[in-house]
């Protein structure tokens, strides 16, 4: 055997302090890229004045998501799933960076509350969907139908006839839905058959379901998690080899293996049929949906933390305010806020893959690295402003160190 060139030479990589203040091997961090600007079909429009600080943008599974106004700014998270012309909305503050035609294709908006940073964008979501569009589903705290009816009755609706936006309200009550029907020009808010929510799944569909969890900012406030299906990657060498050419018989395919159907046949390019699993077992690679989990405004108890902990449990991505530094941890308790350290104890606790911190409060907007010193001292998968997360700087770091010091 080879012997290596510098045996005396150690390269550090991948390693963490474990209990005891031993080195053993770190978990790896998310290798997807995390870039503070948008990818081309949700770049926003150019914003004067006010810009809120760094706009973190990931991919997540099939969605690519990006913080619209920043780290400082109204809470908006925009979802938009890849292929699909379709968004999802968590949260809804000042939307001047988003275009109409996004407004179009919300299909789903997920409210934690009703602040007015979190739920004053509605009037541009109301009068961007005049006209014949579907039904837009809100979900969010007992109270949020009378919030949406109230905004909605504060316009004068005679002219649009039978061309008012409809919404279609849900409610988490524990484990059911409170729902409600509302269009602008008509009078009342509808209630509807309630619905069940096991489990907090508030949406559940072919392809991803998005869960709930109720948390106190001195009022009721949702905690979400979009939860995607099994990734399915179609392995190209195996089609090659079985001279199977690509097609809409791969659709298929991928419905039948989410839908957990093993046993129906699909006739094959070459004119031949073969079973759903068979083809599975030998064309595919299957792995765990990347969760994605948004979580703001909610006091530092013991049971908020619990709650979110089990709800961001593994999560791939992990959105959550770290409002205030703990020279101000007194306000960030009055106000029913976390601190910069508190989010990055949740954050490690739920071993998330990685972390992206926001909502912080303007007061820092000079210094934000206050925020993320304190951030990253609690967590290791926080994500900088440069896009790469403090384990990775810190490995980086730390291998230029040791080939430096190599003879």
């Amino acid at each position: 055997m080879r012997e290596p060139k510098n045996a005396h030479a150690l390269l550090v990589r991948d390693a963490q302090r474990g209990v005891g203040k031993l080195l053993e091997t770190a978990k790896p961090f998310a290798a997807a890229e995390v870039r503070n600007m948008p990818s081309p079909d949700v770049r926003p429009y150019a914003v004067s004045g006010y810009v809120g600080g760094p706009r973190p943008v990931v991919r997540s599974g099939p969605a690519t998501a990006i913080l619209v106004n920043g780290i400082f700014g109204d809470p908006l998270l925009h979802v938009r799933l890849r292929h699909h012309k379709r968004s999802l909305l968590f949260d809804l503050g000042e939307p001047g960076r988003l275009p109409a035609r996004i407004a179009h294709q919300v299909s789903d908006v997920f409210i934690s509350h009703a602040h007015m940073d979190h739920i004053g964008g509605f009037l541009w979501l109301l009068r961007s969907r005049i006209g014949a569009l579907p039904t837009c589903r809100l979900y969010g705290p007992p109270g949020l139908a009378d919030n949406i009816a109230g905004m909605i009755r504060g316009v004068l609706w005679d002219r649009i006839g039978d061309r008012g936006p409809r919404f279609l309200v849900a409610e988490l009550h524990g484990d059911r839905l409170a729902r409600f029907r509302l269009q602008a020009g008509r009078n009342g808010c509808e209630p509807m058959d309630e619905a069940p929510a096991p489990e907090g799944i508030v949406l559940d569909e072919f392809g991803f379901c998005v869960r709930a969890t109720t948390l106190d900012h001195g009022t009721p406030v949702l905690a979400f998690a979009f939860e995607p299906a099994q990734q399915i990657n179609i392995r190209k060498e195996r089609l090659v080899a079985r001279g199977l050419s690509v097609g809409p018989w791969l659709s298929l395919l991928k419905q039948r293996i989410l839908a957990g159907d093993r046993e129906s046949t699909i006739a094959l390019p070459d004119g031949t049929e073969q079973a759903s699993g068979k083809l599975a077992d030998d064309l595919t690679l299957i792995k765990p949906g990347e969760k994605l989990v948004y979580a703001t405004d909610l006091a530092d108890t013991p049971g908020n933390r619990e709650r979110l902990i089990t709800l961001a449990r593994c999560a791939h991505t992990f959105f959550c305010e770290a409002t205030f530094s703990e020279a101000d941890a007194e306000q960030a308790r009055r106000t029913g806020h976390l601190t910069a350290r508190a989010s990055g104890e949740i954050a490690t606790a739920a071993d998330v893959q990685r972390f992206i911190p926001f909502h912080f409060s303007r007061r820092y907007e000079k210094a934000p690295e206050i925020l993320y010193r304190e951030v990253t001292v609690a967590c290791s998968r926080a994500v900088l402003p440069s896009g790469q997360c403090v384990s990775s700087v810190l490995q980086a770091q730390q291998s230029a160190r040791m080939t430096r010091r190599a003879p």
